[in-house]
């Protein structure tokens, strides 16, 4: 048995290869099946993300055409993408066996994600490996294997705690408002500019579920587009001052060249807040807010350095998670390899022990009949039922135990000792 993993991510190739490579999700099944029809009897995974492409793949020496090899997939991947082969294969990576476990077990985990500890990979691993169980693809080792994958991503997020604390200063300003307020169902956030950072805020704002969003910005067609988009409502930007006053919550994202609210303005505004709590996020370079605002009584003000410290401190506090969570995948790794050996070991044996019982009742049945020449089709089946019911029942007992015996942890050398006794009982062939 051999395993593979092969593909491209943001460390081994630039975007324009990982865009010639990226498999749609209408794809998918016609990538696969593909696969399937060039390389029979092997399966087959695909991940296809922003960040990485890659194929997992699982065979066997006996099967037809042999264990799957990097040349001939390389070959038909590049087919299937109308590329040339030796244009991505500079850029390939390659891993075998253990190390393609292991590689897999560190992407499920993040740990090989552009974002450290990010959380859409984990959703991302299963929904490639759901999508190559649809289309028939996959078997039992690559089954097995993006089971346990998973299930050791979701042992390092809750061990290492990596997936705490948020890194772009969009999502920790979204956290800001968290902690400081319970409930958003009664609040109003104001959003002051329409550009990319006021769309990033307003995709992380939406999931606290506010009672109201409005959005200003200086060209009410881009103020009236970000609001129709998140299900807020645009504000002409020279209606700013009553926005301020409904607003609890305020993300400022412009591009002014100096501060758009001073403290006298804003000091106006808490009065007629009656002083109510009110959270200012100025994430604009320059400052859209005068820092001195932040001095008002009931009013929180965060800028852009703030911010980015909380998120620093976030991405430390991931990196602490890195040693603990390599040496639990690497555990992990090694045992789930040593169970996909132990399964293959197995599975042959108990093959094996299933062919010579057949052989055996065949060679009885048939002398039996010689001897009783009188004997009806149905009687020869009822006969061959009951011995098979028989040596079934004979060979369960030694069947269950070598399927849910512990591997060793190197089951390659040294194969688990009731592999060796069934094959002596029985008089089974090595290997």
């Amino acid at each position: 048995m051999k395993v593979l993993a092969l593909g491209v991510d943001h460390r081994s190739s630039p975007t324009a290869v990982r865009e010639a490579l990226a498999v749609g999700d209408r794809e998918y099944a016609r990538a696969l099946a593909a696969l399937k029809a060039e390389f029979p009897g092997h399966e087959f995974v695909l991940l296809s993300t922003c960040n990485r492409v890659e194929l997992y793949a699982a065979g066997d020496g006996e099967v037809e055409g042999g264990a799957p090899e990097v040349g001939p997939l390389t070959e038909a991947l590049a087919r299937f993408h109308g590329v040339r082969a030796d244009a991505v294969l500079a850029h390939l990576v390659d891993r075998h066996d253990a190390e393609a476990v292991g590689h897999l077990f560190r992407v499920a985990a993040s740990l090989e994600s552009l974002v450290l500890g990010e959380g859409q990979i984990l959703g991302q691993v299963k929904e490639a490996h759901r999508a190559a169980q649809a289309a028939g693809a996959v078997g039992p080792t690559l089954n097995a294997l993006f089971q346990q994958a998973l299930r050791v991503g979701k042992k390092v997020r809750e061990a290492t705690g990596m997936d705490r604390g948020k890194l772009s200063i969009a999502s920790v300003a979204v956290d800001v408002a968290r902690d400081v307020f319970d409930t958003f169902g009664d609040k109003t956030v104001l959003v002051i500019g329409a550009g990319k950072m006021a769309d990033l805020t307003l995709r992380h704002l939406k999931g606290l579920r506010p009672g109201r969003i409005l959005v200003t910005n200086r060209s009410p067609e881009r103020a009236e587009a970000a609001a129709a988009k998140w299900g807020g409502r645009a504000v002409p930007i020279d209606e700013l001052y009553p926005a301020l006053v409904e607003a609890d919550v305020v993300v400022s994202t412009t591009a002014a060249e100096r501060p758009i609210v001073a403290k006298d303005l804003y000091a106006r505004v808490q009065r007629a807040r009656r002083n109510r709590l009110a959270l200012i996020l100025d994430i604009a370079v320059p400052r859209d807010f005068e820092a001195s605002i932040g001095d008002l009584d009931q009013v929180l003000l965060y800028n852009v350095d703030d911010l980015r410290a909380q998120a620093e401190q976030n991405r430390k506090a991931r990196e602490q998670g890195i040693d603990p969570a390599l040496a639990i995948i690497e555990a992990e790794a090694a045992a789930c390899w040593s169970e996909l050996r132990h399964r293959r070991l197995a599975g042959a044996t108990l093959r094996q022990l299933g062919d010579r019982a057949d052989d055996i009742v065949r060679r009885e049945l048939d002398a039996l009949v010689a001897r009783n020449p009188h004997f009806t089709d149905a009687d020869r089946a009822a006969i061959a039922h009951a011995l098979g019911r028989a040596v079934n029942q004979l060979l369960h007992p030694p069947r269950a135990a070598l399927r849910s015996t512990t591997p060793p942890a190197d089951a390659d050398a040294h194969p688990h000792s009731l592999l060796h006794a069934l094959r002596h009982l029985f008089g089974l062939a090595d290997g």
